[in-house]
């Protein structure tokens, strides 16, 4: 008996604490047009950092060292910008801006790639209808237009894949 009254008492304790306490009101910050224009100038950096350090890299692989340091001396300007422009949102109250930059970035090239895809599909099936209907010229231009879809769909895979994107690459 003596137990039970006291587990009753420490549940008693338990409920009136967790009744005391509330939960953090969680409201998401309202970005303003300043803090949308300073994350677009983000995503530009990030952007811009991604594509210099690759293009040094592939400076380095070829070869030509010259081209491999003016490359790595933009991307060291573009880190700056990222970092003040880091600093600038934080305390506009924007956690982890550059983070967030950077899987805003991958979501856009994401994006394209399934625009490209789908574009691709559209004129494979516009192809195969000229076929089915005999139509010469309609073919060739389906057939160009497959064949720019296509170089698209590569530059389009080729930058994501160079903002780390690597999901929806298997099957473009």
């Amino acid at each position: 008996m003596k137990k039970l009254g006291l587990l009753t008492i420490a549940v008693t304790f338990s409920v009136a604490a967790f009744a005391q306490t509330t939960t953090p009101a969680t409201t998401p910050a309202a970005t303003t047009p300043v803090e949308k224009t300073q994350m677009k100038d983000l995503r530009k950096d990030v952007r811009a950092y991604d594509n210099k350090k690759a293009d040094a890299k592939a400076a380095i692989s070829k070869g030509d060292l010259k081209d491999a340091k003016t490359d790595l001396a933009a991307a060291k300007a573009d880190k700056k910008d990222i970092k003040a422009d880091a600093k600038t949102l934080k305390s506009e109250g924007v956690t982890h801006p550059v983070k967030l930059a950077e899987k805003e970035v991958k979501k856009a090239d994401v994006k394209d790639i399934k625009a490209d895809k789908a574009a691709l599909k559209t004129a494979k099936v516009a192809e195969q209808k000229d076929v089915k209907a005999g139509d010469i010229t309609g073919t060739q231009k389906e057939q160009a237009d497959i064949k720019a879809d296509r170089k698209d769909l590569k530059k389009d895979v080729r930058e994501a894949h160079r903002d780390g994107v690597k999901r929806h690459l298997r099957h473009a």
